[in-house]
């Protein structure tokens, strides 16, 4: 019985000293961020793009796609904040800069094009975390994105997409000169 005094006193002490003790200080990384939007930019354009209208008439969710596009579709193509653009076939689209009657203030918005084309005739493209978020963070701008710049991308169709939505997460964007 002697000695639970003395026990109880030391390890009173330990826990004393113990919870004095600094914590170390934090080390901020040097790893680069890779889930960004730059992670994603390629330097070279992927090879055997398919036009949007081919991609759209055999859409299944979890297949992997390269496509080829212009940021055209939409009077705003780009969610301001977040990775999302969206891309329309040039090929079945004429952006409004490429008609020299037209004198649009948003060229890339194909008012001249029929709803029912426009809809048929474009994408949603979007970049995700390794959770599947959209990244908070808007593309235009990124390597150059503006409106009617001509991109190729690879990625996954998304889940839920249809014939009527298709919606891509990109893996890989690269920026034609």
């Amino acid at each position: 019985m002697r000695y639970q005094p003395l026990l109880f006193a030391t390890c009173a002490a330990l826990a004393i000293v113990s919870c004095k003790q600094k914590a170390e200080p934090e080390v901020a990384s040097t790893t680069p961020n890779t889930t960004g939007i730059e992670s994603v930019i390629l330097k070279a354009e992927p090879a055997n793009a398919l036009s949007i209208a081919k991609i759209r008439q055999s859409v299944e969710p979890g297949q992997t796609i390269t496509l080829a596009g212009k940021v055209i579709g939409n009077r705003a193509p780009f969610v301001e904040g977040r990775a999302m653009v969206v891309l329309g076939d040039p090929a079945k689209l004429t952006s409004c800069d490429l008609r020299p009657e037209d004198a649009c203030a948003t060229p890339w918005d194909v008012c001249c094009d029929e709803p029912g084309d426009i809809k048929n005739f474009t994408a949603t493209i979007q970049v995700i975390d390794a959770d599947g978020k959209l990244l908070k963070q808007g593309l235009k701008g990124v390597s150059g994105i503006q409106e009617l710049s001509q991109l190729v991308v690879t990625g996954v169709i998304a889940e839920g997409s249809n014939a009527d939505n298709l919606l891509v997460n990109a893996t890989g964007i690269y920026v034609k000169p």
